[in-house]
């Protein structure tokens, strides 16, 4: 059974991505599995002088373990109120793990039933954030599924139009061919968006775009497809602005992984987005041998 795997905290945040995620499984007809990983103090590099609870790995274990059942119950009393027995209601499972989260993900992607990560963004003033650091950026990285970043205040609803961030890239097309089993979901429009700073644009990039959406009409079986430029030399500024300013519900992007000089050096935008991004951010890692349908 299709399954979506939300990586919670237990913060504010999390379980809004959680509910989040339940109204979605309901939409693509998928089961939900909380899951979480904690640290045992004594194994996290910490300054000597903060102070830790005895106790240690029960202590933890036990916490994770109340805290996942909690979230469960409330997500089973979402179903039961929102979703009547005539149509599909999402089964709720959890599972609880040692470790740092972007570690265990290789683990937990061995199930071959998950299609579909799901995290809410961190705040800075979060004690989980405090004492797991910020998983996001690791979980980016590590992450050999789509990851779905949700904001806080991200409202839970329809898909109605999603935007998918391109810089013209051939492999893009299968990520595209993709997303349309979620977008079909909702008949929501694919927006294809490519932010460059010249408008109108230059001969050689007009004949790029030309070239890459006829490959898109090809090879994609989706009627409600259509092309954007963004101007801005910018890339992640004008993607900000579309994110403010245009009427979509979910942002896509392809993370391609960064080489070890960008490692040290700089961010991907993927990641620069879900530190900012004020909608759902669903982020591909490439390559992908299979990418996941919904």
């Amino acid at each position: 059974m299709k399954t979506i795997a939300v990586l919670t905290n237990f913060s504010d945040r999390s379980e809004h991505a959680a509910s989040y995620a339940l109204h979605l499984a309901q939409k693509i007809k998928a089961n939900i599995l909380l899951f979480n990983s904690f640290l045992v103090p004594s194994n996290i590099a910490i300054d000597a002088q903060v102070a830790w609870p005895a106790g240690e790995y029960e202590e933890m274990q036990s916490y994770s373990e109340m805290k996942l059942k909690e979230l469960c119950k409330k997500l089973e009393d979402e179903v039961k109120t929102k979703y009547s027995v005539l149509i599909f209601q999402p089964k709720i499972k959890q599972l609880g793990q040692e470790g740092t989260i972007a570690n265990a993900l290789t683990k937990l992607e061995e199930n071959k039933e998950i299609i579909l990560l799901v995290m809410g963004t961190h705040s800075t003033d979060d004690l989980s954030t405090f004492l797991m650091g910020n998983n996001c950026r690791q979980v980016i990285d590590a992450a050999n599924l789509p990851l779905l970043v949700i904001p806080g205040n991200a409202p839970i609803k329809d898909i109605e139009q999603f935007a998918f961030a391109t810089d013209i890239t051939y492999s893009d097309v299968a990520y595209i061919n993709a997303l349309t089993s979620l977008a079909a979901q909702f008949t929501g429009e694919i927006i294809i968006t490519n932010v460059n700073p010249d408008s109108p644009l230059d001969s050689e990039h007009d004949a790029a775009v030309h070239l890459f959406m006829n490959d898109v009409a090809n090879e994609v079986n989706y009627a409600k497809i259509s092309y954007r430029t963004i101007p801005n030399t910018n890339v992640k500024k004008g993607l900000e602005w579309l994110t403010t300013n245009g009427s979509f519900e979910m942002l896509v992007m392809v993370h391609r992984k960064s080489s070890f000089f960008e490692f040290f050096y700089k961010s991907s935008i993927s990641k620069k987005m879900a530190a900012c991004s004020t909608i759902p951010l669903l982020i591909y890692p490439y390559p992908m041998a299979n990418i996941p349908l919904f």
